[in-house]
């Protein structure tokens, strides 16, 4: 099917909201050297912009297009950025600004299949603990909300935490060397459950009853009650020392945050592979929530039905190629393949 652009992809121009007046004009095509493809040319009335086809995918601007599917299968298998450089031959920098495109484009894409949408089912909360920089300067803890049938997770976080106590000297000096460049290191955690709780909000029905699982965290009761506010919460609260077996109420979201630290080099405990920086922790994240919800089975018995199929907002799985082909930044343009 020849392309046909619904909006300009100029964010300053009044044709960029979906759904205002847009006119265009072809202008022509070129060939890319990478892979052949020909992409078409067009020019916006409004604003004389120029662009092509090319504009609108997530892989705008960037070499090596076959890269894309293998680096999504490497960010999500344990393999640490520097690693993929080393066994596909490019830079390090190459992998990283996948790394960072890839997380925006997941991240936009789970918003894109979820807008207008309501979720049902029993929702399961728990906090992941990592580190950014130093274990133990540095907390960082990672809230993961999920939907218990489907295993469909709705939201994730990245969030600091304070420095531990009971530092040696050296420890303590560079505390105080980091707080006078950067501040004392609070709690984020408390904003980082609540961002997670204000997503399945936006996504239940008004006057909605809401069931969640947690541990007994002290703080959880309180940060419900502020945010579904006139709903029905029915909250479960399962001791984190409880085994942690198929009895166990918290099992998938246990299981969830397993699979997590199996799947990302940033999460494998007492590695080398750690983050380095809190934001690109984020971003990979969204990586692996875009390939666990649309890509991969609930479970091995399940593999042919994703978690986005089984929470009703999907019909079939994405591949890898159809889902790193458009950019999320134009959900209109969202298939599922």
């Amino acid at each position: 099917m020849t392309f046909q652009p619904q909006r300009c992809p100029n964010r300053a121009c009044a044709s960029y909201p979906l759904g205002s007046p847009f006119q265009y004009r072809r202008n022509g095509s070129f060939v890319r050297k990478c892979d052949g493809r020909t992409v078409p040319r067009f020019v916006c009335v409004m604003c004389g912009r120029r662009f092509s086809s090319q504009t609108f995918r997530v892989d705008y601007r960037l070499r090596h297009p076959n890269l894309q599917r293998l680096l999504l299968g490497h960010f999500v298998s344990k393999v640490t950025l520097r690693q993929s450089s080393r066994i596909l031959g490019v830079t390090r920098k190459t992998v990283e600004l996948r790394l960072r495109r890839f997380g925006e484009h997941f991240q936009r894409l789970q918003g894109a299949r979820l807008e207008g949408r309501t979720i049902a089912g029993e929702f399961l909360l728990d906090e992941a603990e990592t580190f950014e920089s130093d274990r133990r300067l540095k907390p960082v803890t990672v809230p993961v909300l999920i939907e218990r049938g489907s295993r469909f997770i709705v939201h994730v976080e990245a969030a600091p935490l304070p420095a531990r106590g009971q530092l040696s000297e050296a420890r303590q000096r560079r505390k105080l060397e980091t707080e006078s460049e950067e501040g004392v290191r609070r709690s984020g955690s408390r904003n980082a459950v609540k961002a997670c709780c204000e997503r399945l909000r936006a996504h239940r029905p008004p006057g909605a009853s809401v069931l969640l699982g947690t541990d007994r965290k002290e703080t959880y009761p309180r940060i419900f009650k502020e945010v579904f506010t006139g709903m029905k919460v029915f909250h479960s609260r399962t001791s984190s020392r409880a085994r942690r077996d198929r009895a166990n109420p918290l099992f998938a979201i246990n299981h969830t945050l397993a699979m997590l630290r199996d799947g990302l080099s940033r999460l494998v405990r007492r590695t080398w592979a750690h983050a380095k920086r809190r934001a690109r922790l984020a971003q990979h994240l969204w990586i692996y929530v875009g390939w666990r919800n649309f890509i991969r089975g609930v479970t091995n018995r399940r593999r042919h039905e994703t978690p986005a199929m089984a929470i009703g907002i999907e019909e079939r799985p994405w591949t890898q190629t159809g889902i790193l082909g458009w950019s999320a930044e134009f959900p209109e343009l969202l298939k599922a393949q």
